[in-house]
C-alpha cells in the first residue's frame, strides 16, 4: 500500500504529492505536458516529442529566412556589380598613379 497519493488542483494544475499518515503536502509537482497521463515516464516521452516536433519547425523557419536573406544579399550585390561595370564615369586618380 502506498504511503501518498496524488491529487490535480483544478485551478492551478499542479499535482500534489500528499502523505497518508501526516495528510501534509509532501511534493508539489508542475505537469510536463497540458494533457498529463498520470505516469510522468510517458509524459516526459510525450514532452520530448512535442518539443523535438516545435524546434525541427523553428530551425527549417531560420534555415528559410537565412536563404532568403542571402538571395537578396547576393541580387543586391549583382545589381550594384553591373550598375558599376555600366558606369562610364572616370575613375578617381590615385596617388600612386604616375602623372
Amino acid at each position: 500500500m502506498e504511503k501518498e497519493f496524488k491529487v490535480n488542483c483544478p485551478c492551478c494544475d499542479l499535482i500534489l504529492v500528499i502523505d497518508k499518515a501526516s495528510g501534509k503536502i509532501v511534493e508539489t509537482r508542475k505537469p510536463l505536458v497540458k494533457e498529463s497521463t498520470g505516469d510522468r515516464f510517458k509524459d516526459a516521452f510525450l514532452k520530448r516529442e512535442q518539443d523535438k516536433e516545435r524546434l525541427a519547425g523553428a530551425f527549417d523557419n531560420i534555415k528559410e529566412e537565412q536563404e532568403k536573406k542571402k538571395r537578396a544579399a547576393s541580387e543586391l550585390f549583382n545589381a550594384s556589380l553591373d550598375s558599376a561595370r555600366n558606369d562610364n564615369t572616370e575613375k578617381p586618380h590615385s596617388i600612386f598613379d604616375q602623372d
